[in-house]
C-alpha cells in the first residue's frame, strides 16, 4: 500500500525541528565549554548554588537563630568525609552551626568576613574545584552569611552549576522560541495554502469538457498562481481538443449517413440472400454511427439546465417504445418500480442511457432470454438479463464489460454528465446486471 505524501507543514515543521536541534546542539557545545574554561566563574556559580541551596535550613530571628541542614543536602554536609565544608554566622560573627571544627580555619579566612556581601578563595587553581566562599543571605548589614568549601568536587557540584547555566540560558529560551515558530510558521502555512486547499477541492469537481472549467489564481501565493495558471492552459488545451474532436466525430457521421441511406435503398430492390446479408451489415454500421452521432452531442446537452425526473415514468416509456423490439428479437421484457424516487437530470440523456443497456441486453442474449427492467431503491436503473439460450458461460460476457462498446461507453458518460455512476456486472444468481445511479434530491 502506497503511503499517502505528507503535508507541507508536517515537512516544514519536520525541518524546523531538526534545525533547531542542530542549533540547540551547538549552543549546548558552546555554552558547556565557555563556562568550562572559566574556572573561577565555575567556582562563584557552585558557591551561589550551594548557599542558595542551603538557606532553608536558616529558622528563628536575630534575637535565636537555629540551623538544621536541608534534607536534599544532608548527604553532602553532614560530615566533612567527601571534602564538603560549610558554617553559618549569625550578625555578631557568633557560629550558628559548622559540619567542621579547627579544620574549617585553613579554608574559611577571619569571621571579618562577614561584612561581605559575597566572599570566594581559589584553594588549588584548575579542575577538580578547589574552593571556598560565603554571602550573606540579604542586603542587610545585619544579615546571616553561610561560608562553604569545596575540596575535590567527588559529588560533582561543577556539573549541576553547567546544567543549571544550560537550562537557564539555554533550553527555556531555545524551547519558547521553538514553540513559537512552530507556532507561527504552521499558522502561516495553513493560511497561505487555504486557497490551495479550496483550489484543489475544486479540481476534484471540474469537468475538463466544460469550457467554464478553471482554476481560481486570485489570493494565492505567486509560485501556486503560476501553476494553477499552467493548469488552466492545460485545461483550455484539453476543451480545445474535445471540441475539435466532437466536431469532427459528428461531421464523419453525418457524412456516412446518407452513402448508408442511399445503399440500404438500393439493396431492398434486390432480392437476394446475400443482399439480406450485407443490410444487416449495414444496420450494424448504421448503429455504430448512430452512436458516435450520440457521442458527439452529449457534451452539449450536459451543460443544459436540469429538471426534475421521475424515473419509473421514464422508465415505462422506454419500455413501451422498445417492448415491439424486443419481442420481436424474441425475447421478453418487463419493468418493476423497486421504490424509486425522483431526481434532478436530463431527461433526453437518462432515456438514451435506458435505450442503449435494453438494446445491449438484446445484442448480447439469445432467444428466450428475459430482460428486467427496474427503477429504484433510490435514484437508481438497471436492466438485467438471463442470457437466454446464450448463456453458456460467463466468459464471452465478462470480456465484453472489459472492452465495453460504444453504447456502454455512451451509458457511461452519461452517467458521469449527471454526476452519477454506471456498473455492470455477472452472477450466476442474477445474470447480467447494468446498474445507472444518479443523485437523489437534495
Amino acid at each position: 500500500m502506497t503511503r499517502p505524501a505528507p503535508s507541507l507543514v508536517a515537512l516544514v515543521v519536520k525541518r524546523i525541528v531538526i534545525f533547531a536541534a542542530v542549533a540547540m546542539v551547538a549552543q549546548f557545545l558552546g555554552v558547556f565549554l565557555e563556562y568550562w574554561s572559566d574556572t573561577q566563574n565555575l567556582g562563584r556559580l557552585a558557591i551561589e548554588l550551594e548557599t542558595e541551596a542551603l538557606a532553608p535550613g536558616l529558622s528563628g530571628s536575630k534575637d535565636h537563630w537555629t540551623y538544621h541542614i536541608p534534607e536534599k543536602m544532608r548527604g553532602r554536609y553532614r560530615t566533612t568525609a567527601d571534602g564538603y565544608f560549610m558554617r553559618v554566622l549569625d550578625p555578631s560573627g557568633e557560629m550558628i552551626y559548622s559540619n567542621c571544627s579547627t579544620e574549617c580555619d585553613a579554608y574559611f579566612p577571619t569571621l571579618e568576613t562577614r561584612k561581605l556581601d559575597f566572599w570566594m578563595m581559589e584553594i588549588k587553581p584548575g579542575k577538580p574545584l578547589n574552593i571556598s566562599g560565603g554571602r550573606s543571605l540579604s542586603d542587610d548589614p545585619d544579615a546571616v552569611t553561610i561560608d562553604v568549601a569545596i575540596l575535590g568536587d567527588r559529588d560533582g557540584v561543577i556539573y549541576r552549576v553547567l546544567a543549571n547555566e544550560i537550562t537557564d540560558h539555554m533550553t527555556l529560551p531555545m524551547s519558547l522560541m521553538l514553540v513559537v515558530v512552530l507556532g507561527a510558521t504552521s499558522l502561516s502555512i495553513l493560511q497561505s495554502l487555504r486557497p490551495v486547499r479550496l483550489s484543489a477541492d475544486l479540481a476534484a469537481t471540474l469537468d475538463p469538457l466544460s469550457p467554464s472549467a478553471r482554476l481560481p489564481v486570485e489570493g494565492m501565493p505567486r509560485e501556486v498562481a503560476d501553476f494553477a495558471k499552467a493548469v488552466n492552459m492545460a485545461l483550455e488545451r484539453i476543451f480545445a481538443l474535445m471540441q475539435s474532436q466532437k466536431v469532427m466525430t459528428s461531421a464523419i457521421s453525418h457524412e456516412v449517413r446518407t452513402p448508408l441511406a442511399m445503399a440500404r435503398l438500393e439493396l431492398e430492390k434486390i432480392a437476394d440472400p446475400r443482399a439480406r446479408k450485407v443490410e444487416e451489415d449495414l444496420e450494424a454500421l448504421n448503429r455504430l454511427v448512430e452512436q458516435l452521432t450520440t457521442l458527439a452531442r452529449l457534451e452539449g446537452a450536459g451543460v443544459s439546465t436540469p429538471e426534475r425526473i421521475d424515473p419509473v415514468e421514464s422508465a415505462q416509456q422506454v419500455v413501451t417504445a422498445l417492448a415491439p423490439l424486443v419481442y420481436e428479437s424474441g425475447r421478453t421484457i418487463a419493468f418493476e418500480d423497486l421504490g424509486a424516487s425522483p431526481f434532478r437530470g436530463h431527461r433526453a440523456l437518462v432515456e438514451n442511457a435506458l435505450r442503449n443497456l435494453i438494446d445491449n441486453a438484446i445484442r448480447h442474449t439469445g432467444e428466450g432470454a428475459a430482460i428486467r427492467v427496474t427503477a429504484g431503491p433510490g435514484a437508481c436503473f438497471a436492466v438485467i438479463d438471463d442470457g437466454g439460450a446464450k448463456a453458456k458461460a460467463a466468459g464471452p460476457r465478462r470480456k465484453g464489460i472489459d472492452r465495453p462498446g460504444l453504447g456502454l461507453k455512451i451509458v457511461s458518460r452519461i452517467a458521469e454528465l449527471q454526476g452519477g455512476r454506471f456498473e455492470m456486472s455477472i452472477s450466476s444468481r442474477d445474470g447480467a446486471v447494468a446498474r445507472l445511479t444518479l443523485p437523489p434530491l437534495a
